[in-house]
């Protein structure tokens, strides 16, 4: 054993930050990223806690029964706003410390709730998903430190702040020029001080290794808690009908520009009869009366086929009533969850190279089907709704895709090394097996 190594006797512990993103198979993509982890560490045999950090009212949610061993706790930052002077402190870009507190009004709360728990466990891991827990990393030198990195924030918020722009038919708010100079800074700051940087799509991984010089960014692979068997149903292609789905929440840029792109460039390519043979049903959460929202629904108008089921209580019902989950981002990636808890399910996807981006192990035309010009991919919307045998084959190639790369123990086993290597931690291997 080498000398940074430690020998694991007592669980290992392992706390798991996150705004408002709660650990559910029914959740959003980020949603389904913090499930698979906190799965992965259980099965290899650590004591998880998930600190949901409470913006808002309706951000509480109770314990799922799929984690019967994992610790919730609740940091209320509902009333926590950073100190006044801290705002002409964030236009001028400095002091830093001030800048950050407008940036993260609940940071020296969560820093303080970090540092309780490095006090009770100096060995504790700490995992921080999203820049909103991770700026934190910055002021914990002596902890052991993960950045979940689901997206470069940076870029994220730039093509969220482009599409408003486009929408609005306004130049860039000041406001938004400063915000992405200050977040791009930090997450390299950020990237740098922290012991591992766990990202879901490996080019992020090889971009944050190869761009910014950090050498200890990894992919880990996300796995689906209800992905034990595929969903099968004996109604689907009943009646002739293609039943077509689409998930995303809709302040999401991958989600606006998916949508965009089937109702301004696809759908309008498609003749009479096609269009009386498909249904789309489009689940999700909505911001009300926003300019996104609205852009959704005008876009939707000409199409009486397409149905707004909202928020859904099981998304799995969704994937059992439809056919062909369709991810048509054109912008921005973010639906790397979606598509593999599609494979899970059994179902089919039509993408775009951007949709998909991020996945690992596509076979285009046997696992998944691409399209990136509007007429590929009606074209291929035409064959399927007359030869929905095309979608069974693809389904299976999906699942056995699924199967051979994303299964829970796939995940625990890269989760196990990351942690060996950047850690020196020497975990059995996947306890949940034994």
């Amino acid at each position: 054993m080498s000398s940074n190594e430690i020998d694991v006797e007592a669980p290992q512990r392992v706390h798991i930050y996150a705004d408002s993103r709660p650990p559910a198979p029914n959740a959003s993509g980020p949603g389904l990223t913090i499930c698979s982890e906190i799965q992965a560490f259980l099965d290899l045999g650590c004591r998880v806690e998930f600190i949901n950090i409470r913006k808002r009212d309706k951000h509480s949610f109770s314990p799922n029964g799929n984690f019967k061993q994992l610790q919730y706790s609740e940091i209320d930052a509902r009333d926590v706003k950073a100190p006044r002077h801290a705002r002409p402190a964030y236009w001028a870009g400095w002091p830093r410390e001030l800048t950050l507190q407008q940036l993260f009004p609940a940071r020296n709360l969560l820093l303080r709730e970090v540092e309780t728990r490095m006090q009770q466990d100096a060995s504790a891991l700490h995992v921080f998903h999203y820049l909103d827990s991770a700026n934190v990393i910055t002021s914990l030198p002596k902890a052991r430190t993960i950045w979940a990195c689901h997206d470069i924030e940076s870029e994220y918020h730039a093509r969220s702040f482009a599409i408003d722009q486009e929408l609005e038919q306004r130049q860039p708010y000041g406001w938004e020029v400063r915000q992405l100079q200050r977040m791009s800074k930090l997450e390299r700051e950020v990237a740098r001080k922290c012991g591992l940087i766990q990202c879901v799509s490996l080019a992020d991984a090889k971009r944050i290794t190869q761009e910014w010089k950090v050498p200890h960014a990894a992919y880990l692979p996300i796995s689906i808690i209800d992905g034990d068997a595929p969903l099968v149903s004996n109604d689907r292609r009943k009646d002739g009908k293609l039943r077509l789905m689409h998930v995303g929440f809709w302040a999401n840029p991958a989600t606006y520009t998916s949508l965009e792109f089937l109702f301004t460039k696809v759908f309008p390519l498609l003749d009479r009869d096609t269009l009386s043979r498909m249904t789309l049903e489009i689940t999700g959460s909505t911001v009300p009366n926003s300019a996104l929202t609205n852009a959704i629904h005008e876009m939707a108008r000409p199409y009486p086929m397409v149905r707004f089921s909202g928020t859904v209580n099981d998304i799995r019902s969704a994937y059992q009533r439809n056919d062909l989950h369709v991810v048509a981002s054109t912008k921005a990636t973010g639906r790397r969850a979606r598509v593999i808890e599609s494979w899970a399910f059994g179902m089919p996807v039509l993408c775009t190279t951007i949709g998909a981006g991020g996945v690992e192990h596509l076979t285009p035309g046997e696992n998944i089907l691409i399209a990136d010009d509007p007429r590929e991919f009606a074209r291929y919307l035409q064959e399927l709704v007359h030869a929905p045998k095309r979608l069974d084959e693809i389904a299976t190639a999906a699942r056995h895709t699924y199967d051979m790369y994303f299964r829970r123990q796939d995940v625990a086993s890269v989760l196990r090394k990351l942690l060996n290597l950047h850690f020196g931690l020497k975990l059995p291997s996947m306890a949940v097996a034994k």
